[in-house]
């Protein structure tokens, strides 16, 4: 464990006061734009400290890449270690890759690398640590192995100080985007275990404090991509989403990653505060994932009645307060190569179905992952019933839900999120074979259409096998995903530069007013 000097107790007292405040009702939480001391309130006030709230769903913070959660943990990472490439909304970026260029039929590919780039220990970023790097996250018990399952291993080879070859199983045309820009951290050659808690990597901060949950940065000056303006960056988790605004409205942070829908409308005419929407390129596509290996979804009348019976304008406009944007099943709207539908609701359809496959009840697993997911799961149950469908659903731990992956995949039907990005760097990231997040139960006809499609060297003609893909998941597959909610966050006045990749806040171009 890194270094500890109460920072972890004192904000959980902090912390539990906000939740206190949080649940103390809307009345409370009003005009709070100063802090508790009562000075007036802006961002860095305190030596250019910026004070991040946010919740993980592992529900700890880890500097470990192998193992990382959506959240808290994907923050620290984004600000300690260099990527080779990011996912920026619809567009993927050169980080420290200078150059990332294909052979002829992209079984092997070249990765040159930014040459002034040094770890936070003083050691300069080489092509073995990149080699190293890909190696650990390609192996488990990475989480991320499947990330990385088309990389020859045994070809990973570091040509000079700053140039990797890496060779593939197979051809790879969508190497860049759907492999490097989802995740590929960098650390130093020899990185093992414990080390990783130490959390060096060659990013824009480096870490000074963590006590396993709440952490601090501090920036990093030698940076090879220039110095970012805030010195500090204190990130704490807080796993509610109430309890985050109300932390942000008291003045104990700066930055609160995630509220709900209900916050930013009751904080829509209150100055102190700034509502921040992702937009489509960051939203949450939001499902009930029917897993179709698993009866009664195993019988594809089942999944289309279920898809058929739910009234998707409703959820969107109740759950998510016109903050969002119905969905249609498949993944990746408003971004380049969506090839999805418009679906329509039709509970006669829906009611025949059922009755053909003799189901009258359900029973769906709801957790809220991301806010409003049991109101859903609850809507849901009201519109199933017209058509003739009783559904129980069983609320279970937000905080855990991730815990047991492979409890996941034999769940039959469950709440369950994807970020929004471009359908094939969804498909590659998500979909394969040997996924983790196979929660619809997706098979070898699946598998090998989507091989196809990675193996596609032709950008346009990878783009039209992609199409092909999603229209069988929209016409079969096992996700209901009925809307896409934007990240909202919020923040005090006069934060800027704040940008998003994955639906995740990165500050190293942020400054205060």
């Amino acid at each position: 464990m890194s270094r500890v000097n109460g920072v972890g107790r004192r904000r959980f007292l902090q912390w539990g006061a906000a939740a206190a405040t949080a649940t103390a009702g809307a009345t409370a939480l009003s005009g709070c734009a100063t802090s508790k001391s009562g000075d007036t309130r802006s961002v860095g006030s305190a030596g250019k400290l910026l004070r991040v709230g946010a919740s993980d769903a592992t529900g700890t913070t880890s500097l470990d890449p192998r193992h990382a959660g959506f959240g808290a943990s994907y923050i620290a990472l984004y600000h300690l270690y260099d990527q080779l490439m990011y996912l920026k909304g619809s567009r993927y970026e050169l980080g420290l890759a200078e150059s990332v260029e294909p052979n002829k039929d992209a079984s092997e590919w070249t990765i040159r690398l930014h040459k002034h780039a040094v770890f936070h220990d003083g050691s300069p970023v080489r092509a073995a640590d990149v080699a190293y790097s890909l190696r650990t996250l390609a192996t488990p018990p990475s989480t991320r192995a499947n990330n990385f399952v088309d990389l020859d291993l045994d070809r990973l080879k570091a040509v000079d100080a700053h140039t990797l070859k890496v060779g593939l199983k197979r051809p790879r045309g969508d190497f860049r985007e759907a492999v490097l820009a989802v995740f590929s951290p960098v650390f130093p050659e020899g990185t093992r275990g414990k080390d990783f808690d130490k959390g060096v990597g060659s990013g824009p901060y480096r870490l000074e404090e963590h006590d396993g949950k709440n952490l601090r940065l501090a920036v990093n000056d030698k940076y090879w991509g220039g110095t970012s303006y805030f010195r500090r960056i204190e990130l704490d988790l807080i796993a509610d989403p109430a309890a985050r605004l109300a932390a942000l409205k008291s003045g104990q942070i700066d930055y609160a990653f995630g509220i709900t829908a209900t916050g930013a409308k009751a904080e829509r005419g209150n100055s102190a505060i700034r509502v921040r929407r992702g937009g489509t390129a960051n939203s949450n596509a939001l499902s009930f994932a029917m897993n179709e290996q698993l009866a009664p979804f195993d019988n594809p009348d089942v999944r289309r009645a279920v898809r058929l019976a739910a009234d998707r304008e409703a959820l969107v406009r109740q759950v998510l307060l016109g903050l969002g944007t119905k969905g249609d099943d498949v993944v990746g709207k408003g971004l380049p190569g969506y090839a999805g539908g418009d679906r329509k609701r039709d509970l006669a359809e829906a009611r025949r179905l059922f009755a053909r496959a003799k189901v009258d009840s359900l029973t769906l697993h709801a957790a809220d992952t991301v806010p409003g997911f049991v109101a859903a799961a609850r809507l849901l149950g009201q519109q199933l019933k017209e058509a003739g469908v009783e559904l129980d659903v069983q609320k279970v731990p937000a905080d855990t839900y991730y815990a047991d992956l492979k409890g996941l995949a034999r769940t039959p039907f469950q709440t369950f999120y994807y970020a929004n990005r471009p359908a094939a760097v969804h498909l590659s990231a998500t979909t394969t074979k040997g996924a983790f997040f196979n929660v619809t139960g997706l098979g070898e006809p699946h598998f090998k259409r989507l091989a196809t499609a990675q193996a596609t060297v032709d950008d346009s003609k990878r783009e039209a096998a992609f199409a092909a893909v999603q229209r069988g998941l929209y016409s079969s597959g096992g996700d209901l995903l009925w809307g896409f909610q934007e990240q909202l966050d919020a923040s005090a006045p006069g934060l800027s530069g704040v940008w998003s990749s994955q639906s995740i806040p990165v500050f190293t171009r942020a400054r205060s007013a």
